[in-house]
């Protein structure tokens, strides 16, 4: 592709590594004590620990595909693939509607940190519809 990648973009795709390693990480500890913490449950045949334990195991799986997601993500952005802007996209698009979901999920401060986090996506939204950014995807 002939087009140049906008500078933006080259930060979201660096943005995009280093939450994927993060996650990837901390997804690889929960899932690790999950699946610990499981097994020592079955060993002295505690039920709950048991399904403490396979609950984080679940979540670390989750948290795992989640970060493959966003480096794969931040590839084709830094590649400037087509369906990377459309992914980033849907991306956003889970984070506001969980956001405004958490908006109601209790309280005053649940609100305000729910406003603030809407920001952000908000913000990358409109950076990904800007005409340059979409040429830049073919789009």
């Amino acid at each position: 592709m002939a087009t140049n990648r906008p500078p933006g973009v080259t930060l979201l795709g660096a943005v995009f590594i280093i939450l994927g390693l993060l996650s990837l990480f901390w997804s690889m500890l929960v899932f690790g004590f999950g699946a610990a913490t499981s097994v020592t449950g079955a060993i002295f045949g505690d039920q709950a620990m048991t399904a403490v334990g396979g609950n984080q195991t679940l979540n670390g799986i989750v948290g795992i595909a989640g970060a493959v997601v966003d480096l794969v993500v931040a590839y084709g952005l830094l590649a400037l693939k087509r369906w990377a802007w459309l992914l980033a996209l849907v991306g956003i698009g889970i984070t506001v509607v969980t956001g405004i979901l958490g908006l109601f999920s209790g309280g005053l401060m649940a609100f305000c940190c729910g406003v603030l986090g809407l920001v952000v996506p908000a913000a990358l939204l409109f950076y990904l519809l800007r005409p340059d950014v979409r040429q830049a995807f073919g789009r």
